[in-house]
């Protein structure tokens, strides 16, 4: 008994308040499953950004930066990090073999904003499906209360030839209908506190990048300085 009247508003709620009913349980569905696969995806990041700075503190020369990204690839610190050692390479090419080195210094901001671009882009991947949470958070409850509005209505309208309507008769119907709202809140709050959680781990990690960021360029204007002061004692020996 107890089962049946649980489920009677649900077996109960006429066609408007069950495609309601539907689409707040696909919606919960895709929620949980955000919820699982970014709870495995921040926790391996976290574990991994925690790992790769511990590293990061021991090997600060550029040739042992760049084994970093091969041995924590799920870290969101190592797109900075290949992003920067790529265009250190490209500036080195450029303006070290032309005999420009004394430029070579300038140009550390354009590793800078290639971090930045880098970061932008991972946390775009770290925010991915989360609008989702946002949306659900606050359609649920209003799509909830939709469909009581409209089960309450019905209820009221069937009311209409009663010569005494009494409260038997009113009880199932706004019974029935409240099932919707109570739905609504079951799928919005699990969502609301999906979002805030994985929202408050990215501004973490993105809190991570923007150090590393200022770390790494401090360590790029001194390995500029260093190759341009080898440069400059290589022409004044010759």
């Amino acid at each position: 008994m107890a089962g049946q009247s649980f489920f009677a508003p649900f077996l109960n709620a006429g066609l408007f308040a069950l495609i309601i009913l539907i689409i707040l349980f696909l919606m919960s569905i895709i929620s949980w499953a955000i919820f699982f696969r970014k709870i495995r995806q921040f926790r391996r990041a976290r574990s991994q950004t925690r790992a790769l700075l511990e590293n990061f503190n021991i090997r600060r020369e550029l040739t042992n930066l760049s084994e970093l990204s091969k041995l924590f690839p799920a870290s969101p610190l190592v797109p900075l990090l290949t992003a920067a050692i790529e265009e250190w390479q490209v500036l080195k090419n450029e303006f070290f073999n032309h005999n420009r080195e004394d430029n070579l210094n300038l140009l550390v901001p354009n590793i800078t904003e290639a971090m930045e671009r880098a970061a932008s882009r991972t946390l775009e991947q770290l925010e991915s499906s989360l609008p989702f949470l946002a949306i659900t958070t606050m359609v649920a409850p209003f799509l909830g209360l939709l469909g009581t509005v409209q089960g309450v209505l019905r209820t009221f309208l069937s009311l209409r030839g009663a010569q005494l309507p009494t409260l038997q008769l009113i009880a199932p119907g706004i019974s029935d209908a409240l099932v919707t709202t109570v739905m609504g809140l079951l799928v919005a709050i699990p969502a609301a506190l999906f979002y805030n959680y994985f929202v408050g781990q990215a501004r973490n990690l993105e809190g991570e990048m923007d150090r590393f960021i200022s770390e790494l360029t401090g360590i790029f204007r001194l390995e500029a300085c260093r190759v341009s002061s080898l440069e400059n004692q290589d022409t004044d020996a010759k």
